[in-house]
């Protein structure tokens, strides 16, 4: 039986190495986006189903468990997330609520919602955290939170499903080079001068790419003994 995988926010970026790597390990690939035309481009260009999907929505969410109702579901990567990049002291409730309920409540209820597909086929989940939850960084304090909170999801739910044969891991990716960059909000002149300075404190002065991410995302679903762990993709930034 050929096995599945499901990307949340699969139509660009990190999302979309992930699942161009799962397909061509013959993976049956479905992924999610909130750009419409963004995600029919990816679907075509790939060669998986998708689905129109806001993760911070519940009823975004049910719609899209519903599919696999009936079905098994080996992998789950939870990826689509945001980035709002600011001093807390000029965000909004609004503001810190689009961030809890993407990064954290959607990932959270997904993985729920898919828990009777992931225990048929013993799968995996692996969430995408980020290298800022243990290198502290001014003006991401939300961001930072709400990956730490990922974390912590993370080391728990590996343990409870553990006896289910069901693993969960993280990846914790530094600064990978993705369209995020330019969804900041800053001039381009401020974000080019961002880029290099954070290319200046990684020890492999470089920005990652997404498919060295999503290498590692493949990684941990091969390797069957390993759950509840936290694997860092950043140049070496999380060994300063």
């Amino acid at each position: 039986m050929q096995l599945s995988a499901l990307i949340t926010g699969g139509n660009s970026g990190i999302g979309y190495a992930t699942a161009k790597l799962f397909k061509d390990n013959g993976y049956d690939v479905t992924i999610t986006g909130r750009n419409e035309s963004r995600l029919a481009e990816a679907v075509e260009i790939l060669g998986v189903k998708g689905f129109i999907a806001d993760i911070s929505l519940v009823d975004d969410i049910e719609m899209l468990a519903s599919h696999f109702k009936n079905e098994p579901l080996n992998v789950l990567v939870n990826n689509a997330a945001i980035c709002k990049v600011a001093p807390l002291d000029i965000f909004s409730i609004a503001d810190i609520e689009e961030s809890l309920n993407t990064n954290v409540r959607g990932p959270m209820l997904l993985t729920q919602q898919l828990l009777p597909s992931l225990r048929t086929t013993k799968g995996c989940v692996i969430n995408v955290s980020s290298a800022i939850v243990g290198n502290g960084t001014p003006n991401a304090s939300l961001y930072a939170a709400t990956k730490g909170a990922i974390d912590a999801f993370t080391r728990s739910l590996a343990l409870e499903l553990a006896p289910d044969g069901v693993r969960v891991n993280a990846v914790s990716p530094g600064s990978i080079d993705t369209p995020l960059f330019g969804k900041l909000g800053i001039p381009v002149a401020e974000v080019s001068a961002i880029r290099d300075h954070i290319k200046s404190t990684i020890p492999l002065q470089r920005h990652g790419l997404p498919n060295e991410v999503a290498q590692v995302i493949y990684a941990q679903v091969l390797s069957t003994y390993v759950t509840g762990s936290i694997w860092a993709v950043d140049g070496g930034v999380d060994a300063i």
